[in-house]
């Protein structure tokens, strides 16, 4: 509302009207143009497009694109609930940045608060992971994160839970994390690359 509000006080400023004769010059009523500059009112594109000629002026909108804010691990700090993490969030992240490379450095810089010792571990080791994959060094918040103790894996029989520990990714083991990479990290042809 502010820029509509200095663009009508303004323009009727610059062309020496008054209130009433640039509404009737527009064709609004009065208040419409008094709770334009006071604030009280957005106006349409149209409206303000009427009453920005009516000055003897002309209006021109314009758009460009936004820059693009790339995730950051520091955004999945709340993605855990009383049951664990969102393993779905964070399959997500993972698969933006395999579409998206050149985010990795930005994305595991920012140290995640998070409140649970599970949520700071897993973070923490997918931090490295990245780090290590991409040959980037090792975010300096990850060496104050405390290994999990006991370790943390996922139920299941102890033949399943050897063949997890089997393809857990190294970073997540010194962790105290014992998650299949394959439950993290989706082959290549499933993220779209």
């Amino acid at each position: 509302m502010d820029q509509a509000q200095t663009l009508v006080a303004t323009a009727r400023r610059e062309a020496g009207l008054s209130l009433r004769e640039l509404a009737r010059l527009a064709d609004v009523s009065f208040t419409t143009i008094s709770r334009i500059e006071l604030g009280e009112m957005d106006p349409t594109v149209g409206t303000l497009h009427r009453i920005i000629e009516a000055t003897g002026s002309t209006l021109h909108l314009s758009s460009e694109p936004s820059p693009r804010k790339h995730p950051a691990l520091s955004d999945l700090a709340a993605a855990a609930t009383k049951e664990g993490p969102d393993w779905t969030s964070l399959r997500s992240f993972l698969d933006y940045l395999a579409r998206h490379p050149e985010a990795v450095a930005a994305a595991i810089t920012q140290r995640p608060r998070t409140s649970t010792r599970l949520m700071a571990a897993l973070l923490a080791g997918i931090a490295e992971k990245l780090a290590d994959d991409h040959g980037l060094p090792r975010p300096g918040w990850t060496h104050t994160v405390p290994k999990m103790r006991p370790e943390w894996s996922p139920p299941g029989t102890p033949r399943m839970r050897d063949e997890y520990r089997r393809r857990t990714p190294q970073q997540l083991l010194d962790r105290g994390l014992v998650i299949d990479e394959s439950s993290l990290w989706r082959d290549r042809t499933t993220v779209g690359i």
